[in-house]
């Protein structure tokens, strides 16, 4: 999980699964600031409203999955 510029895992190991993942997110939080966490969980609950996965269908997600190797 990323807060701003803080990943949290569970273990190291966890870390080094999903770093690159979590990294795209914390180039998301530097164009957006401190509106990226609203904004994540507002895209997460209007995706919800419409019938649609709050985390596999929101656009912060698709770009981390799209730009992580």
């Amino acid at each position: 999980m990323t807060l701003g510029h803080v990943v949290l895992g569970g273990s190291p190991q966890a870390l080094d699964a999903t770093r690159n993942h979590e990294l795209v997110h914390v180039e998301q939080y530097e164009r957006w600031g401190p509106a990226f966490i609203p904004a994540y969980f507002l895209c997460a609950l209007l995706l919800r409203l419409q019938g649609r996965h709050g985390y596999w269908d929101n656009p912060f997600e698709r770009e981390a999955y799209r730009r992580a190797p």
